[in-house]
């Protein structure tokens, strides 16, 4: 009953804010995967785990950007090759998120905005 309660809390409040503050367009370095921040979420769409993963903004622990080079969580593409975002949630199985927008300065910038206690 709860995970029912859950979801339909996210396809409330997708209702309630279609527009995303950001998109990172889809190049080959993101795999063609789209990253989304919204008001109250991001939205990491991932070919390769075939869904959407959303990410509620009380639920991120820190945003932050990383060098290239190997980093421990899963990757939602070329991460490991170029300059990235690493992710991390304050709980959940997979904590740790990596993943390259376009322009992860900007996405970084953005989502810390909409941070509870950013």
């Amino acid at each position: 009953m709860e995970i029912r309660r859950v979801f339909h809390q996210i396809k409330l409040t997708a209702m309630m804010n279609p527009i995303p503050l950001y998109a990172s367009k889809r190049t080959a370095k993101s795999l063609w995967q789209e990253y989304r921040i919204y008001r109250d979420r991001l939205e990491l769409q991932s070919w390769f785990l075939i869904h959407t993963l959303v990410v509620p903004a009380n639920e991120i622990q820190a945003v932050e950007i990383r060098p290239s080079g190997i980093i421990w969580g899963v990757k939602l593409d070329n991460c490991n090759f170029c300059r990235h975002v690493l992710l991390i949630k304050k709980s959940g199985l997979f904590k740790r998120i990596g993943f390259s927008p376009v322009d992860p300065d900007k996405f970084v910038e953005i989502c810390k905005s909409i941070l509870p206690n950013g």
